[in-house]
């Protein structure tokens, strides 16, 4: 069985472990990547914030597990048994994309132009000029008040005191906290001087975000309002959302083609499962979960349905601070938070822990695992499959 899996981040790496370990010799893995690196996304804030990142070869992350790393772009997906990577048609007879998202620069007028993002390259780019900037007390807009808007802002706060920080939001910030939860950001706001203001954002302009009902002057603009799949997925001509995710189903197979398995960002998991939100904490079990489903499948058993349950949220507040926010099994926040420097920490153990598990994957030492809601049982077909190429 010929597998291709698109994407070199946190779903794809572990799904072609998994897949490696799994299939004991029965499946010819191949994993595309546009880079040669492994890029820790859920680090990226602290890259931004001038932080050295350790830098991963994707090639020492693989070797030793048969797995192929082919190195380029792809241009096109045939979703019928083909791929195109820089000219090249690459066949498959299973194919799993996890190409992630990125950052929607066209969302807004005037981003593409004027504001940084919080992507590999940006990050690193906006790290050299943020020095000078504080230097000369400068004003930073970081719009969007999700968590990477939270997380960047604090860090460059807590990294820079000389910068006059402000997070500008469309919506009231931790709208999925709890009451203690809330209090405790914006206790660290407080502490870090960052401004927190309210507004829909109609441009951003050279040296000012433009509101419906005023301008925010800056020194250096920050985007991180909103993230799409790449366009080669929404082109695809597999079915999507208007965001560009591809429609799947328990299994995180794309409606009407079981040959293309979708996982991590570009997924959107349709009933009876309850959606995936975006991010590393999902897409490492989607990718895992695959990974085991092929294994399966090139072994002739069954696939299995994807399960999975929010256990929680974590928010790093800087170097220093933190929150932990549980959740319960119907995804409302527990009345009660983990905050501060343990909270801190606990995040850190948590960031360190997802580069671990791939080494241990890798290793076969551990195996990525997550908690479940054991609602999906209903769905396991019994019996061996006919599936197997």
């Amino acid at each position: 069985m010929r597998v291709v899996i698109l994407g070199g981040g946190y779903a794809g790496v572990v799904c072609a472990l998994r897949l490696a370990w799994q299939a004991r010799g029965q499946a010819d893995i191949t994993l595309v990547s546009a880079s040669d690196h492994f890029v820790e996304r859920i680090r990226l804030h602290q890259q931004a914030a001038g932080q050295s990142l350790v830098v991963r070869e994707l090639a020492s992350m693989l070797k030793g597990t048969g797995v192929v790393l082919k190195r380029g772009w792809v241009t096109r997906v045939d979703p019928r048994g083909e791929v195109t990577v820089e000219g090249e048609q690459v066949p498959f007879d299973r194919l799993v994309v996890a190409l992630g998202s990125q950052v929607d620069r066209d969302r807004v007028p005037g981003v593409r132009e004027h504001a940084w993002t919080i992507d590999a390259g940006s990050s690193a780019e906006l790290a050299k000029q943020l020095p000078s900037i504080a230097a000369r007390k400068g004003r930073v807009v970081v719009i969007g008040g999700g968590l990477t808007g939270i997380e960047s802002a604090t860090e460059m706060a807590e990294s820079y005191p000389g910068l006059q920080v402000t997070l500008l939001s469309s919506s009231p910030l931790g709208e999925n906290l709890s009451e203690a939860g809330r209090s405790h950001l914006n206790a660290v706001l407080r502490r870090l001087g960052i401004s927190v203001q309210q507004g829909e954002v109609r441009r951003v302009q050279a040296g000012a975000v433009e509101l419906s009902d005023r301008f925010v002057p800056f020194d250096a603009c920050v985007w991180v309002g909103g993230f799409v799949v790449p366009s080669v997925v929404r082109e695809s001509g597999l079915p999507v959302n208007t965001r560009g995710q591809v429609l799947v189903d328990p299994y995180l197979r794309a409606l009407g083609h079981e040959n293309v398995c979708v996982v991590g960002d570009a997924a959107c998991v349709v009933e009876p499962l309850a959606p995936t939100g975006m991010g590393c904490k999902t897409a490492l079990p989607m990718g895992a979960h695959v990974g085991e489903n092929l294994a399966r499948l090139a072994r002739g058993l069954p696939e299995l349905p994807f399960d999975y349950m929010d256990a929680g949220v974590c928010i790093s507040l800087g170097r220093k601070d933190g929150l932990i926010q549980p959740m319960g099994r119907d995804g409302s926040p527990a009345h009660w938070v983990l905050k501060g420097r343990t909270a801190a920490w606990v995040k850190e153990f948590i960031v360190r822990f997802t580069v671990w598990t791939l080494l241990g994957e890798r290793r076969r030492w551990v195996r990525t695992l997550w908690v479940k809601t054991g609602r999906t049982r209903s769905l396991e077909v019994p019996g061996r499959s006919t599936l197997a190429a």
